[in-house]
Formats: structure tokens, sequence, C-alpha cells
């Protein structure tokens, strides 16, 4: 089941890439909760609605982009994604390889946590979105 997930989280980025956020939504269980950066570079546990409303922001930018480059799949349950993410406002630019961690349980994210370099915070904090 776990490469089925796997598969299923691929799909689903390329489609929010591609405008179509559908399928990435709906991989969201309800219940998820995401420990996940804050654009100051601290980090805190969020909820579906919480870590949503965060993506909000990159409709504020010129450019934004995540791919997926790669998964490694663990048992029944567990897929940790490497994701290329583009960022682009004016002058500033990150481009950056992140580490997704993804718990499903019946074909849904219930549990998740991401890994970003510091070049995250430092774009955040020059855009003047940090907020």
């Amino acid at each position: 089941m776990t490469q089925q997930n796997a598969d299923a989280l691929t799909k689903a980025f390329a489609a929010a890439d591609q405008g179509d956020p559908g399928p990435l939504l709906n991989l969201y269980d309800d219940s998820m909760t995401w420990a996940g950066f804050t654009f100051d570079g601290t980090q805190r546990v969020y909820t579906k609605a919480e870590f949503l409303e965060g993506l909000g922001v990159l409709a504020k930018l010129d450019a934004s982009a995540n791919e997926v480059i790669g998964c490694d799949v663990i048992d029944d349950e567990l897929v940790v994604a490497k994701i290329r993410a583009y960022r682009k406002l004016g002058k500033h630019e990150l481009d950056i390889t992140m580490v997704m961690g993804h718990r499903f349980i019946d074909g849904k994210v219930v549990r998740g946590n991401d890994l970003v370099p510091s070049s995250f915070e430092t774009f955040w904090s020059a855009t003047g979105l940090a907020g």
C-alpha cells in the first residue's frame, strides 16, 4: 500500500503545480496534524486548516513550485518525499530541496512533518512576508 501512497502523493503535488489542488487537499485527512516550520524558522504543530492557510501565502509570490523528486517508502504507512521547492518574489529567490514525512492511514495523510534548510527563513524574512 505504501508505494500506492507514494504514487498518489507524487501525482497530487504535480496536479497542484498545474493549478488543481483538489487531489492534494483530498490526500490530507481532515484530522491531520502537521509538524512544520513557520516562516521565521521556528517549528510548530498545525491543524489541516492552519496548514492550508499557511500555504495561502504562496499566492502572493511571483512564482512558486513544488515537485516531488523522490520518495522513500517505509513499511506500510510511511512515505518520505524529497520536494524541490521554488519560490520567487521580485529579486528574492529560493530554490531548495525539502524533506516531508507522511504517515498514511487508509490512503490519507494523518500526520506529517517537514524539514527545510536555513535559506527558507532567510528568503521569507527578505520578502517581508514572514509576518
